[in-house]
């Protein structure tokens, strides 16, 4: 069940297409969408650009009346959007992933619709993407469109890709797949990559049977395919399986582009911290570089939810720390000392 969609706004092109993937899928499930606008402050360079004594009120003014206007701007792009009883709701304070993460655990919200600028390369290392770190730390269902997400007659889908790694994660992905699937009578596909990463030796004189080991995978991997296929119950959902043998990353793409996929459904096995370093994340690439929209399914979502404060409380921390060290490096002006204070009462 699908009651309350959550969509990120930052007033740009694609936030606007989300918001109209929103709207047809409430009208869908019957939902209620929510719009979030997160308005992020600098207050260190408050220190470093110090302005001429004055009474702290103006500050305090200037603030409630940006948000005002941000909420103002809110209810006006709901209402073009053609979504005039959504709930709006205004944020600051921390980075736009923690507030949006924040909210939706508030609401509670059901699935989150938000679109990704899909950076890549040097851009996605400086730059980040905020709907990836989303992504990792969502404690509900997100929805990654593209700018054609959605694109048939009136936003019906047809095809759905879920890749499969056998796993209790993606048995959870490929459940919610075919609620979605009997909902818009769309096919399934599942897909699995046996890839076996890179295969070598120590002393580099060693021979292997690449071929030998291909085919083993492969013969295990159809094994478990028709054990998987079995033990689901589909409903009324038609459905089709894919075996390939590249990285997955890789072949999840590409199949979803050679045969007009309109959506993938993906689970993650929520790595954190330093194995995510190490790791990374299937579910975090195939949002970066697939030619659809993605809907990532989270696994463990209580425990999302559970360490939700410890991460919130690790950045509280780190801001307060830069503001102290911010404020013992440079003279305060009075709006700065209001401005520092008031941070600190937030924290």
């Amino acid at each position: 069940m699908i009651r309350n969609i959550l969509v990120p706004v930052d007033f740009s092109e694609m936030s606007i297409q989300s918001i109209k993937t929103a709207r047809r899928l409430a009208r869908r499930f019957g939902a209620s969408i929510h719009l979030a606008h997160v308005r992020q402050f600098d207050y260190a360079s408050g220190f470093f650009l110090p302005a001429p004594p004055m009474d702290p009120f103006p500050v305090m003014t200037h603030e409630q009346d940006a948000e005002k206007n941000a909420a103002k701007d809110l209810h006006v792009l709901a209402r073009e959007c053609g979504v005039p009883l959504a709930t709006c709701h205004i944020l600051s304070g921390g980075p736009a992933f923690d507030e949006t993460c924040r909210v939706a655990q508030k609401i509670p919200t059901d699935l989150i619709v938000m679109p990704t600028h899909g950076r890549t390369g040097l851009k996605h290392v400086f730059l980040g993407s905020t709907a990836e770190r989303i992504v990792q730390h969502s404690p509900c269902p997100v929805l990654v469109t593209r700018r054609n997400a959605l694109k048939s007659k009136n936003g019906t889908i047809s095809t759905i890709l879920v890749p499969v790694d056998f796993s209790d994660c993606s048995r959870e992905g490929l459940q919610y797949a075919i609620g979605f699937a009997n909902e818009f009578g769309a096919r399934i596909i599942l897909l699995h990559a046996t890839y076996l990463g890179y295969i070598y030796s120590s002393d580099g004189m060693t021979l292997y049977d690449v071929r030998g080991l291909q085919e083993a995978a492969r013969e295990s991997a159809e094994r478990q395919m028709r054990d998987l296929v079995r033990s689901v119950k589909f409903g009324h959902a038609k459905f089709g399986t894919v075996l390939t043998n590249c990285s997955p990353v890789l072949d999840i793409c590409s199949f979803a582009k050679d045969n007009d996929v309109d959506l993938i459904i993906t689970s993650t096995h929520g790595c954190t911290g330093f194995t995510h370093v190490l790791i990374g994340s299937v579910a975090e690439r195939v949002v970066r570089h697939a030619p659809c929209s993605v809907l990532v399914v989270p696994s463990h979502p209580q425990t999302r939810m559970t360490d939700m404060p410890k991460v919130r409380g690790r950045t509280e921390r780190r801001r307060r720390k830069q503001l102290k060290k911010a404020s013992a490096t440079a003279p305060q002006s009075n709006s700065a000392q209001f401005a520092y204070s008031k941070a600190n009462k937030r924290t």
